[in-house]
């Protein structure tokens, strides 16, 4: 079998230095339920919901080739992982408890130096809707640390994932089911931003002052 190199063009979100070199193992046993969770379908379904064949999905995991940014967007999704979970950190001095501490099957992946980090890093979200993702997730951040909550107790209380809080805080999200968004009565056209987890709502609404 012959196992590709790490793609040099895949941009990683910023933070981020490089994919762990098991990913397409790792993302097989966190579907097979193998690393502290149950099962979360065959390949088969996966894939369906990936929008890739079985064969690319069976690829992937056996590290004959390794997933573009949509693919790996909705692995992540579908197998509720952060980027934290796939993708050795950027050594930053920053407080621990920002980061997702709950490493499915082992400890968190060793960090890079600064030096490390790539030049260029993704951009999830632009435009008015990207803006408006990206000051929500800043805003929710910032009422979590002021409460001095870890990204698991904030979650817990969310009732929602680590890794999905993680990526929501991070301006990574298009849609989640923590929001929505609901075209503007004033005639604007801009969109306005409905949170819909209670506790988020919350946590937002301090925040912001609303």
């Amino acid at each position: 079998m012959t196992v590709r190199s790490q793609p040099s063009r895949l941009l990683l979100p910023k933070g981020s230095g490089q994919l762990r070199g098991d990913l397409g193992e790792f993302l097989k046993r966190r579907r097979q339920g193998r690393l502290d969770s149950e099962p979360f379908g065959t390949q088969a379904q996966i894939a369906r919901r990936a929008g890739i064949t079985r064969q690319t999905l069976s690829e992937i995991e056996r590290g004959a080739a390794w997933p573009g940014p949509v693919t790996l967007d909705a692995l992540l999704d579908i197998l509720d992982l952060g980027w934290d979970h796939v993708a050795h950190p950027i050594a930053s001095g920053a407080d621990p408890r920002t980061f997702v501490n709950d490493m499915p099957g082992g400890e968190r992946l060793a960090e890079l130096p600064a030096a490390s980090a790539p030049a260029r890093h993704r951009t999830f979200l632009e435009g008015a809707w990207g803006n408006r993702i990206i000051a929500f997730g800043e805003a929710i951040r910032d009422a979590r640390q002021g409460r001095g909550m870890t990204l698991i107790e904030a979650a817990a209380a969310a009732g929602i994932s680590a890794a999905l809080l993680s990526r929501l805080e991070r301006g990574q999200l298009v849609t989640s089911s923590v929001f929505r968004f609901d075209n503007a009565d004033d005639g604007s056209g801009g969109p306005t931003l409905v949170v819909t987890n209670p506790w988020i709502k919350q946590l937002w609404l301090a925040a912001t002052g609303a």
